[in-house]
């Protein structure tokens, strides 16, 4: 593990000085009609919030996060969640990347996102937004052995909370009660597989799962595996796939994905990004940058082990009623 002690901030320019890209172009192929990638999907209050890239500017480009909440994953109304314009520390490098939720302690919310090749946190009162983010990174580029991006969050049986993030290599660590910071010294990492970025952990009769993407996100190729084990720790089952490209259907680079589970169920959803689709085949632009959320049932067999998602051309619809 490798740790800096001190860091030197760059402050970000005047709010004017700084660059704002999104693209608003709109797509019949996905439920939420438009460009969006790396998305967390949660159940607040008995209705779907999905906090995603917004996708479709060359290079990551996007500098703004939207909230999109849905009850029954096929209609979707869009809220402003986060400018980075509004962030203290943003100076304008890169975009704005592969969002995540919590709800802490005290009840309000904390969404975690990447602005140039560092996580910060932005706390609200109500899942819709917008949040307000705190004046400094809660991982600074260099702090940890990885490239820093794609936060996420596991939550224990016993409400502890995990931060989960890293490309290249995967870390965990227990968050703070307010979950805006993390015990550093509790901090492990590990490598899962050919691990690329985007760990995520689910838990169901004891079993630990632990998920990621594969290859690169402008690859075809890129891909989700899995593998079990006993504890958050491990030790780790060799790995499995879980979804991955369909070429005879165009459908392309199928990764970063999140999972959850309806409350009071054994039902389960995924949530993941794909290259946007184009029924005539690869859309010619498939570069990466210009993808689309769709979501799939997740299905746990008999033995613990997970059935294989099968990407369909549309997208799954699964009303939500408590």
């Amino acid at each position: 593990m490798s740790i800096v002690l001190e860091h030197t901030i760059t402050r970000a320019a005047a709010r004017g000085d700084l660059p704002h890209r999104v693209n608003d172009t709109r797509l019949d192929t996905n439920p939420l009609r438009r460009y969006c990638a790396d998305p967390n999907l949660a159940i607040f209050d008995g209705r779907y919030f999905l906090y995603c890239t917004d996708d479709g500017v060359d290079d990551w480009g996007t500098t703004a996060f939207s909230v999109y909440v849905s009850d029954d994953l096929a209609t979707w109304e869009r809220y402003p969640a986060l400018d980075l314009r509004d962030v203290p520390w943003w100076s304008g490098e890169n975009g704005a990347w592969a969002p995540s939720i919590v709800r802490a302690a005290d009840g309000r919310y904390v969404f975690y996102f990447v602005a140039g090749n560092q996580i910060g946190a932005a706390v609200a009162d109500t899942p819709y937004g917008p949040f307000l983010a705190e004046p400094e990174p809660i991982v600074r580029r260099g702090d940890f052995d990885c490239h820093t991006i794609d936060p996420g969050v596991y939550v224990e049986d016993d409400g502890t909370r995990y931060f989960l993030w890293g490309n290249g290599r995967a870390w965990a660590a227990p968050l703070d009660d307010d979950c805006l910071g993390f015990d550093r010294n509790r901090a492990f990492s590990w490598i899962p597989g050919d691990f690329r970025e985007a760990i995520w952990i689910h838990k169901r009769n004891g079993i630990y799962y632990a998920s990621w993407s594969e290859n690169d996100a402008r690859e075809p190729e890129y891909c989700v595996k899995y593998a079990m084990g006993p504890s958050l720790e491990g030790p780790w089952s060799e790995p499995r796939t879980l979804l991955e490209q369909d070429p005879a259907h165009g459908l392309y680079g199928t990764g970063h994905h999140n999972i959850v589970n309806i409350p009071g169920t054994d039902e389960w959803i995924i949530a993941y990004h794909r290259f946007a689709y184009h029924p005539a085949g690869r859309w010619s632009g498939g570069d990466g940058c210009h993808r689309e959320v769709v979501f799939a049932p997740l299905m746990h067999n008999a033995d613990g082990t997970l059935e294989i998602v099968r990407p369909q051309v549309g997208s799954y619809v699964r009303p939500l009623s408590f």
